[in-house]
Order: structure tokens, then sequence, then C-alpha cells
């Protein structure tokens, strides 16, 4: 994998990319930069051409524009046209799920595939709240201690019993910079005006891979599986037992699946 940047509409987008064959864009949550996913890209890119993106505001995108759900849109299709990709996958996790999301709405024609995991087509009264709770946080905890929080809401509690180490580990990942604690502020201040993308996505014909897990803290699990419901062309990938962290809890079963659906 190697680091690029280039120069969007909105200011400079940055990222990873590595691999051969069809490309993904792999889109990560709130405040999170491409190495949250780990060796999440490495090994899909064993298979695919993968395109990791630093969202609007953090990391090597933390410059220009302030983040929003459209201009997080254009960067994927300024990306996917600097690149010459007339077709790609996307892949997102949590905020990354809406972002990919609103990114096929707005380029149908481009988006083969879409994989969404733990993430909702609209801003509930629960989303809300669980927004209003992480934007307190953010404001009263150092961006360490964010992490550790955020991480404790992630991870179902089986699981983060069983691997406390590999928790821990991820909470370092996940654990803000300083310099992207304004742009996970300002990704916070934009969720939390409320998105609503349910008439769109009834049209939508993408073939859609939904996953969701059963004990998820975060995005309540209902409103993923209403998700599933309102795209045409969606298979649902549940499992039941783990939380947010779904690929991270269920390895690589939903690594398997998640390279077969991808084709």
């Amino acid at each position: 994998m190697h680091t690029f940047t280039i120069h969007g509409p909105n200011g400079p987008v940055g990222g990873v990319d590595g691999g051969r064959g069809k490309a993904v864009f792999l889109i990560a949550g709130l405040g999170a930069s491409t190495r949250l996913w780990g060796e999440f890209p490495r090994i899909l890119a064993r298979s695919f051409r993968v395109l990791a993106l630093d969202n609007r505001g953090i990391g090597t995108s933390r410059e220009g524009e302030p983040f929003s759900l459209d201009r997080a849109a254009e960067d994927i299709l300024a990306v996917a046209q600097e690149f010459d990709l007339d077709s790609f996958a996307l892949l997102g996790a949590s905020l990354g799920g809406t972002i990919a999301l609103n990114t096929a709405l707005s380029s149908p024609q481009s988006v083969r595939r879409l994989v969404v995991i733990s993430c909702a087509p609209h801003l509930s009264e629960h989303g809300r709240k669980t927004l209003g709770l992480l934007d307190l946080l953010l404001q009263r905890l150092s961006p360490s201690e964010f992490g550790d929080a955020l991480m404790h809401l992630a991870f179902a509690p089986p699981f983060a019993a069983r691997h406390s180490e590999f928790v821990a580990e991820t909470s370092v990942l996940y654990g803000l910079a300083p310099e992207d604690v304004p742009g996970t502020q300002t990704q916070l201040n934009h969720l939390l005006k409320g998105w609503d993308l349910r008439d769109g996505l009834t049209q939508l014909k993408v073939p859609s891979l939904v996953m969701v897990g059963g004990r998820d803290a975060i995005v309540a699990p209902e409103e993923t599986r209403a998700l599933a419901n309102l795209l045409p062309k969606s298979d649902l990938f549940e499992d039941g037992n783990v939380g947010h962290s779904l690929l991270a809890e269920v390895g690589a079963t939903a690594l398997e699946y998640v390279r077969d659906f991808l084709g």
C-alpha cells in the first residue's frame, strides 16, 4: 500500500492505495483516519485494488472545506476521476456507511457494489441522542480518552472480555490526533443537523450488502435492518452476538463474505 494525496474540489484528499483488480473504496467512521482499518486494506488488496481515504477534516484530508456528507461524496468521486476509475465498489462502516450511501446516490452509474456496515439511512431520535453523547465526550475528554470511550461502546462485551488486548490496541489506533479534534467536532456538528436518505435509497438499484451486529450500542440494529429493507437489491448479513465493530468481531467469516460479494 502506498500513500497519495490529490487536490479535489473541497481541498486535499489523502489515503492509501494498493492491490490490483476491481477498485474498492474503504470509508471509515467518525474522526477515523485510514490507520483504523489496521491490516484490512492489505488483506483485501490481495483480491482487489483498495483505496482507503481519510474523510474530510481528518489526517491527510484535514485542510480545505469543512465536512459534509455531500462533500465527502465529492471527495470520493474526485479520487475516482483522478485515477480513471469508471466503476468501483464502496465499503463503509458507521459514518463511512452513510457516506457510501450518499456517494452511491450521487453517482449510481459508477458504483458496481455497495457494502454498508452498522449505519442508518436517517438520523433517528436514538441516533441524535447517541451523537449528542459522543459530542459531550469529545468536549470533555482528551483525544486518547475519547478513543477509549468509543471503543468501549464499539465492541460487544463478550468480545471485549475475550480480546482485551486487541481492543486496547484498537483504542490506540482510534485515539484522535489532537489536530484531528476540530475536524471530528465538525463532523459531529454536521451530523447533528440530521440527514435522511430514505426516499432516494428506495430507487437505488446498486447490488448492496448490509451488515449488522445485533449488539450494536452505537447504531440501533433495527435501524441498519431497516436500511436493508429500503434497498431494492440488498442482502443482509447479521450476527446477533457482535457489536458496532462487526468486521473486527466476526473476523475471517465476515471477510470471506465481503470478498465473495465484491466479486
